[in-house]
């Protein structure tokens, strides 16, 4: 987008830009739907992978069936409760690990992973879980409740 607005607006000035970090699950099929079998009246979305606009739209239909006791035909696919049992978690629980092991000063303070350095965020990134801090710590992104 930078390459098109130099090449077709070469006067114009970019004063802000946006980012996004979206939760993206191992299967890429959101969660949308109970929170846990434990929480009967809790519901959950998310999970959209950059598809909010989408994602929100089959949100509202799905959850509004659920909390109404029926039960859509399509709901077990976007089960929370779903297995995740991919052979991406292992990788991911490869990484997780090797964070944990990471010698450095900088924590996560959700459960402790190394931190690094997102030099176009400007914040410390937790690759485990997701976690976003500011250069001085303080919590930008959850899930860092330990902050």
């Amino acid at each position: 987008m930078r390459r098109a607005a130099r090449q077709y607006y070469p006067s114009a000035r970019e004063w802000g830009h946006w980012a996004a970090q979206d939760c993206m699950t191992l299967d890429q099929m959101p969660y949308i739907g109970q929170y846990s079998s434990r929480t009967a009246q809790l519901f959950t979305a998310a999970g959209f992978d950059k598809w909010g606009m989408t994602g929100a739209m089959l949100s509202g239909m799905l959850l509004s069936d659920l909390v109404q006791g029926r039960k859509p035909a399509y709901a077990d696919i976007f089960n929370p409760s779903r297995s995740m049992l991919k052979s991406q978690l292992f990788v991911n629980d490869l990484e997780s690990i090797g964070n944990l092991l990471t010698f450095t000063g900088r924590r996560c303070p959700h459960l402790g992973c190394a931190l690094h350095w997102n030099a176009a965020e400007h914040s410390w990134d937790c690759a485990c879980h997701g976690s976003r801090l500011d250069e001085h710590g303080n919590v930008l992104d959850n899930p860092a409740n330990g902050a």
